[in-house]
């Protein structure tokens, strides 16, 4: 039999192999040996073993089902099934998760128990079990605790629905008195859970300041006059304010009032005062004057009684005198004799109705009894006015001088108070008087820019509650009053200050100049403005820049230096260069107008300047006199742009030349040009003239309004045919001289001599001519004749000589501001063109008459709209343009 010596343990070793030998007894003795093998068998005697002795996790509060907590491990030593480990829970919280039977991993199973405002932390136990025969099956236990993660999830709440305090009107606000702390708690940890308070509603006066941090609310502003209850809806919001929960309450709160101030006599407005009364109509109940007084408090205790006060009591009446209690009326019991007693001493007393503490007021008051004839207050000079000035924007309340009346006779060593009364000049209430001491004082800050004198009139009086009425006002007459002595002038004039920054109107400004420009020629006119007055209003225009913009280019190349252009204090933008060099180009100039006294402000305008050719100019014909069509120039030029989609730009404005060469006073002509507002460039006139026929049954109702007659290029062109007219015309001039010299030969010398008289009368008659053709010149006879055989197209001049201007003070060339004048001589650039009676007949079909319209209303237009469209010819020769030389 073999046995064990030892326990033998199957993890260790599982199979022992040994050698048994036996031995007979006999002699010799005989041994045989033989192999033994024994296989362990293995049994389950190992328990399993968990890696850590406790395990805890972490998991934030309401995390869904599934959620993974974490993973618990355990091994067995024993082999095959005993060593194999299922894992289970148990423990009453256990309910809420689960554990995979084969990882280990624990996760939520329920989320109902993870409340970490109920529970903050949940332990279990997880058991590890091996998977032996059940009689020999071995098992581990270990406990697993597990941390709930806080989660804002719960809202703040007030600890009361309502809240109610009262407060004094008189609380302190350095350091402030608390009125009352409201408190909202919020089961959520850290940030989540801190809390901050608000003010939603209730608090639009600022009456009130809430704490933030600590939920105690506090008076913000002085409460004195507001009496009565005020209701705030505050709010507690979790996450320091930021959270998405929140929480209101109501908080009711009564403002008491407290009498904290004494009454204040408003009349008699001095102590002491002395009022007289006629002596001869005191009879019983006259009213002497009405006391009035003042409290600042509120409710009862701004109420205020009027008593009279004898042997340190409050009476209503005493054997002379009676006051009423509410309305302040201090009347007389009796008729009162003045040689029994001239001189009555009072004193009166205000009194509020405050609880539990009263306070009064009292005021001494003389009464005289005097003919009140004898001793009127009067202004020892009132034919002369007080003369005070006073600078604009000073504070309300400023002294600004003093007036003074006298009473010329005095039949009593007292001396009766005069009182001073604003009668006329003070409507918008600007000033008030010290009614006792006649100082005048400012009751608003003045502007000189609106109101920069007035004229008072204050009246002397030894009334001391007279009243004026606007009625009263209305049946004063200033030259009365200024005749009277009891009436002082006053006149303040409000001196200027500089408060006033310059304006340009507008700050952008389009305008163009042409190409032929020289020297001083105007560009445009700018409107700068200063409110103030004198050297406040003195200002220096400065061009910055000068931007130049070459062709085609949306780039500047930079400011020019000098500046090609100048600018005058008046705002005349006129040409500092001769403008060739520019041709096509433009500028953007950046004007500054600074003041020339302190603070020295500015202001800034933008003004583009084009550079044309004349070619580039459209012309507009309109049948009305040009002060009109200025006048509406703004929205003619609007319906154009709104037309044509570009910007229009005025460059002048002419009497009208028609074809006889006579200037219609009641017509004019409109020159403009377009630029396009993407490229900035000026827009050829073919182009304009085309979006204008094509926008014509759009313009025909302007049309009609405006009186616009025609819309054509300014630039007139001719149009080489088969016969050159040019030609015919010399051909022709030759001929007639030619004939004419042969006849003068040919007749008699005293003839010749009586027409020459004749001929020279006629010149000399024609330099008297009001016609601005013939304006300051010496014509010859040859050019007389040249200027009569000559034929043009459409009127159009375009003059550089402008020596011949105007006659008799009549220019032509009239309301222009955005246009060029000449340099040359200092004059304008006034001149005169010359129209063909049929110009179909000389210059063909080159140039037909464009849009033009009948008005049916309004201004009428003098012909019928022809309903063609404007085509410009293909020119293969130069263009003429007829000027005067």
């Amino acid at each position: 039999v073999i046995r064990t010596k030892a326990r033998i343990d199957y993890e260790t070793i599982k199979q022992i192999h040994f050698n048994a030998t036996v031995t007979d007894t006999g002699v010799p003795q005989l041994t045989s040996t033989a192999m033994i093998t024994v296989d362990v068998i293995n049994e389950n005697d190992n328990d399993p073993q968990f890696n850590e002795t406790v395990y805890y996790f972490e998991v934030p509060e309401n995390s869904p089902r599934g959620t993974i907590i974490g993973r618990v491990e355990a091994s067995d030593a024993d082999e095959g099934p005993f060593g194999e480990i299922t894992y289970s829970l148990v423990g009453e919280q256990s309910t809420f998760f689960s554990i995979d039977p084969d990882t280990g991993s624990i996760v939520v199973q329920d989320s109902a128990g993870l409340d970490r405002e109920r529970e903050p932390e949940v332990s279990f136990t997880v058991v590890a079990m091996d998977r032996g025969p059940a009689p020999t099956r071995r098992s581990t236990a270990i406990p697993v605790h597990i941390r709930i993660q806080d989660v804002n999830d719960n809202a703040p709440a007030f600890t009361q629905d309502k809240y109610q305090a009262a407060v004094a009107e008189n609380a302190a606000l350095n350091p402030p008195a608390a009125i009352l702390q409201v408190s909202a708690t919020d089961p959520d940890e850290g940030d989540a859970g801190t809390v901050r308070y608000y003010i939603l509603s209730g608090n639009d006066a600022g009456m009130f300041r809430l704490d933030s941090s600590t939920g105690i609310l506090y008076p913000a502003i002085e409460l004195s006059h507001k009496k009565g209850h005020y209701h705030l809806i505050v709010e507690a919001r979790d996450g320091k304010g930021s959270g998405p929960y929140s929480d209101t309450a109501e908080i009711s709160i009564e403002v008491s009032s407290v009498n904290q101030h004494r009454p204040v006599f408003i009349m008699p407005a001095i102590n002491k005062a002395l009022i007289e009364i006629p002596f001869n109509v005191v009879e019983p109940d006259y009213l002497v004057m009405t006391v009035k007084a003042t409290d600042e408090d509120s409710g009862l205790d701004g109420k205020v009684t009027y008593h009279l006060q004898v042997n340190n009591e409050n009476v209503q009446q005493t054997e002379d005198f009676s006051i009423d209690e509410l309305s302040g009326e201090l009347r007389t019991k009796r008729h009162l004799e003045r040689k029994v007693q001239s001189k009555y001493e009072l004193i009166l007393v205000a009194r509020d109705r405050g609880k539990p503490k009263r306070f009064e007021t009292l005021r001494f008051l003389t009464i005289l009894l005097v003919d009140i004839n004898e001793n009127r207050p009067e202004f020892p000079d009132a034919s002369n006015p007080y003369k005070f000035f006073i600078s604009e924007n000073r504070e309300r309340d400023v002294r600004i001088g003093k007036i003074q009346a006298m009473l010329q006779d005095r039949t009593h060593d007292d001396s009766p108070t005069i009182y001073y009364y604003i009668m006329l000049g003070n409507e918008d209430g600007a000033f008030y008087i010290d009614k006792t001491s006649g100082d005048i004082f400012t009751n608003k800050s003045l502007d000189r820019e609106a109101v920069d004198s007035y004229n008072l009139f204050i009246l002397a009086s030894k009334k001391p509650d007279l009243v004026i009425t606007d009625v009263d006002r209305e049946g004063y007459s200033t030259k009365a009053l200024e005749r009277d002595s009891t009436v002082a002038k006053v006149w303040i004039t409000v001196l200027d200050v500089n408060d006033n920054a310059p304006v340009f109107s507008p700050e952008v400004y389009y305008a163009g100049v042409s190409s032929k420009a020289s020297i001083n020629e105007l560009v445009t006119l700018m409107n700068i403005t200063d409110n103030d007055l004198g050297a406040n209003a003195t200002m220096e225009l400065i061009i910055v820049s000068s931007n130049l913009y070459k062709f085609g280019s949306s780039k500047s190349t930079g400011s020019i230096v000098p500046s090609p252009f100048g600018i005058s204090k008046d705002g005349r933008l006129t040409t500092a260069a001769f403008m060739a060099e520019y041709n096509q180009d433009r500028f953007v100039l950046e004007i500054v107008a600074k003041e020339q006294e302190p603070p020295e402000r500015t202001a800034k305008a933008t003004v583009h300047v084009w550079i044309f050719n004349p070619e580039q100019l459209v012309r507009v014909i309109l049948s009305r006199p040009p002060s009109e069509v200025n006048q509406e120039r703004d929205e003619i030029v609007s319906e154009l742009s709104n037309a044509t989609q570009k910007r229009i730009i005025v460059d002048e404005i002419r009497y009208h030349v028609d074809s006889m060469g006579r200037i219609r006073m009641d017509w004019c002509d409109l020159y403009f040009h377009a630029v396009d507002p993407e490229s900035k460039m000026i827009v050829p006139v073919e182009d304009v003239l085309k979006v204008v026929d094509a926008h014509y049954d759009f313009l025909k109702d302007y049309y009609a309004g405006f009186a616009i007659e025609n819309v054509v290029p300014a630039h007139a062109t001719y149009v080489q045919e088969e016969f050159d007219l040019a030609l015919a015309a010399l051909i022709a001039l030759l001929i007639i001289l030619f004939v004419g010299a042969h006849w003068v030969i040919s007749i008699p010398s005293e003839t010749r001599r009586k027409d020459a008289l004749i001929k020279k009368q006629i010149i000399e008659d024609l330099n008297t001519t009001e016609n601005p053709l013939w304006i300051e010149q010496k014509l010859k006879l040859y050019e007389e004749q040249e200027l009569t055989m000559q034929v043009f197209s459409e009127p159009e001049v375009m003059s550089t000589n402008n020596s011949s201007s105007q006659q008799d003070g009549l220019p032509l060339t009239l309301n222009r501001r955005d246009s060029y004048e000449t340099s040359q001589g200092g004059g304008d650039n006034t001149y005169a063109t010359i129209q063909p009676r049929n110009i179909s007949s000389q210059v063909g079909d080159s140039l037909a008459d464009y849009a033009t319209l009948r008005n049916p209303s309004g201004v009428p237009s003098m012909y019928e709209f022809t309903g063609s469209t404007f085509q410009v010819p293909q020119r293969d020769r130069s263009d003429f343009v007829t000027e005067l030389i």
